[in-house]
């Protein structure tokens, strides 16, 4: 079994395991205990009162959250239209093409892509990579928005805070909301609207309980149960 460190320790002792915390005082927790030298996330787990062997329970949507999460995504472009690549090379996006794409993608399956974004006429290469990005949810999907002839706004909306959010098999959708530097009215701004989309992608599913619970941690730190209606009322 593997030890738990001093600082992790300390946490679990200053954290109240069974207790459910309201939003402002638990991300004052995470500030206060925030001794990582490098500047942390701000992840929310949520926990879904769904089945995630029946299909229409699962949930994937987007969402712009109004604050980013402070992360830099990295996009990656199939398409063939030479003026929307010259145009997309302008707002900073060098992994664009078609066949060179897809064969560096197949040959570094790792590397770590958080959007794939492709014309409708790319599709039929895309869908080759299925085994790939399927499993990492990035596969293109036009309910999503990124099949798409108008590429460049799809890339504004993602610079902006779009987000794509997606339940494990455990019912749980996990994503980051923020930087912990991030003031506390953007954390709770960025995280209502999380849950607003959530809410509103599955409504007629169990809109009176659809959420069971929600976690806030930070990348190195442990998670904090919080008070749902703590959020929503929060202004």
């Amino acid at each position: 079994m593997s030890k738990v460190s001093k600082r992790m320790n300390n946490l679990y002792k200053k954290i109240n395991s069974s207790r459910c915390y309201e939003i402002s005082q638990a991300i004052d927790i995470l500030k206060e205990n925030n001794t990582i030298k490098f500047v942390e996330s701000v992840d929310a787990a949520i926990k879904l009162n769904i089945n995630t062997k029946k299909i229409d329970h699962n949930i994937k949507g987007t969402v712009i959250l109004p604050h980013n999460n402070g992360q830099v995504m990295k996009i990656a472009v199939f398409t063939q239209d030479k003026k929307q690549i010259e145009l997309i090379k302008k707002i900073g996006i060098t992994m664009i093409g078609m066949e060179e794409l897809f064969f560096y993608i197949k040959n570094h399956k790792k590397e770590k892509i958080n959007f794939v974004i492709a014309s409708p006429d790319a599709m039929p290469l895309v869908s080759k990579l299925g085994s790939i990005l399927g499993p990492r949810n990035i596969m293109p999907n036009p309910k999503l928005g990124t099949v798409t002839n108008d590429i460049v706004s799809v890339i504004n909306e993602i610079k902006l805070g779009k987000i794509i959010y997606y339940n494990d098999k455990y019912g749980v959708i996990h994503t980051s909301i923020g930087r912990i530097n991030f003031s506390k009215n953007k954390i709770i701004e960025n995280l209502k609207t999380l849950i607003l989309s959530i809410i509103k992608n599955k409504f007629i599913l169990n809109k009176n309980n659809l959420i069971n619970q929600i976690y806030l941690s930070t990348t190195m730190g442990i998670g904090i149960n919080i008070n749902f209606l703590s959020i929503l009322k929060n202004k």
